[in-house]
C-alpha cells in the first residue's frame, strides 16, 4: 500500500497537481468518543491526509505535513461546524472561502430544535393528562369525572401522535402523501412554537437553494435574527450558535458544495474497521484508509 501511495504522489508531483475543491470531517475510530479526522479532495475523491483526533492540535498536523503550496489553488473548503477546522483554515489559508455543510446544518436543526421542540409539547401533554388522571381520583363528581377522562383520552392521544411525527415534520412537503400533509396541518395548528420552527426549517431550505451570495448573506442574518427574537429556547440556542458562521452558510450561494462525498467515504472506512475487527496499529489503518481512496482510474505499475 505504501509503494502504490508513493507512486499516486509522484504522479501528482509530476502533474504538478493542486487540489482546488476539499473537504474536511471526522470519523470515529473507537468507542468512547475516539475520532480521526480526513482531508478529501472533492474532485478525485483521494484521502489527502487522515490523523488522529479532531482538536486544533490535532488538525495542525495536516498543515504540518504537508508544503501549503499545495493549497496555492484552492477555491473552496467544504466542512461541518468544528471549531478547529475553520479556525485553521483561516489561519493557513486566511483567502480561502469556507462552506458549512448544509445537510450537517439541517441535521443538526432538525435534531436540536425540531426534536427538542416536539419532545417538549409532547410532554406537556403527557403532563396534562396525568393532571386530569389524577383530578378524577379527587372529586366526586360523575359528570367531571367523565369529562377529566376524556379530555385525558385526547391529551394521552395528542402526545402518543406528536411523539409519531418526528419523520412528518422533517420530510419535505412534495414528500408527503395527503393524509400527512392533513395531520401536519393538524399538529402546526395546534402547537405554535412548532409551528414557528418548522417555518424557520422552510426557510432554511430555501436559503440554500439561493444563487446570489448578497442575497444568501441578508437572508441568513434574517433568518438568525428571527431565531434570536423568537423566544423558543431551543431555537434562541441553536440560532446564537449559528450566528458567528452566517458567511460560511451565504458562501453556500457562491460554492454549493458539501461533505457529502466524504461522509460517503466515512462509510467504507465503517466497512474496513468491521473487516479487520478493529486496529491496534492506527498508521497501518491510515494508509488502508488512503490507499482505498486511490481513485478507480488510476493503477500503479505494481498494483493493478
Amino acid at each position: 500500500m505504501d509503494k502504490a501511495l508513493a507512486a499516486f504522489e509522484t504522479c501528482l508531483k509530476k502533474s504538478n497537481y493542486r487540489p482546488r475543491y476539499l473537504a474536511v470531517d471526522e470519523f470515529a475510530i473507537h468507542k468512547g468518543h475516539r475520532y480521526a479526522t480526513c482531508v478529501m479532495d472533492l474532485e478525485t475523491g483521494f484521502i489527502l491526509w487522515a490523523g488522529l483526533g479532531r482538536s486544533m492540535a490535532d488538525f495542525e498536523h495536516f498543515f504540518k505535513s504537508i508544503d501549503l503550496s499545495l493549497l496555492s489553488r484552492l477555491k473552496v473548503v467544504a466542512m461541518d461546524m468544528n471549531a478547529s477546522f475553520n479556525r485553521l483554515f483561516q489561519k493557513y489559508c486566511p483567502k480561502v472561502p469556507i462552506v458549512y455543510d448544509r445537510y450537517h446544518m439541517q441535521a443538526q436543526f432538525g435534531r436540536d430544535v425540531m426534536g427538542a421542540v416536539r419532545l417538549e409539547e409532547a410532554q406537556k401533554h403527557r403532563q396534562e393528562a396525568e393532571a386530569l388522571k389524577e383530578y378524577t381520583k379527587e372529586t366526586n363528581n360523575p359528570e367531571l369525572q367523565k369529562m377529566a377522562r376524556e379530555k385525558s383520552h385526547e391529551e394521552r392521544k395528542l402526545y402518543t401522535e406528536l411523539k409519531k411525527s418526528r419523520w412528518i415534520l422533517l420530510k419535505k412537503d412534495d414528500h408527503l402523501n395527503e393524509r400527512q400533509k392533513t395531520h401536519l396541518l393538524d399538529i402546526l395548528s395546534e402547537h405554535r412554537d412548532l409551528a414557528i420552527c418548522y417555518a424557520m426549517k422552510q426557510e432554511m431550505t430555501r436559503l440554500f437553494t439561493l444563487t446570489d451570495y448578497e442575497e444568501a448573506l441578508a437572508g441568513w442574518t434574517k433568518w438568525i435574527q428571527a431565531g434570536l427574537e423568537s423566544g423558543i429556547p431551543a431555537l434562541v440556542k441553536f440560532a446564537r450558535q449559528k450566528q458567528k458562521r452566517i458567511k460560511g452558510l451565504a458562501a453556500h450561494a457562491l460554492y454549493p458544495i458539501n461533505t457529502g462525498k466524504l461522509e460517503g467515504f466515512n462509510n467504507k472506512i465503517k466497512v474496513l474497521k468491521r473487516i479487520g475487527y478493529g486496529y491496534r496499529n492506527i498508521d497501518y489503518f491510515f494508509t488502508l484508509i488512503r490507499f482505498h481512496s486511490l481513485p478507480k482510474n488510476y493503477s500503479s505499475p505494481k498494483f493493478p
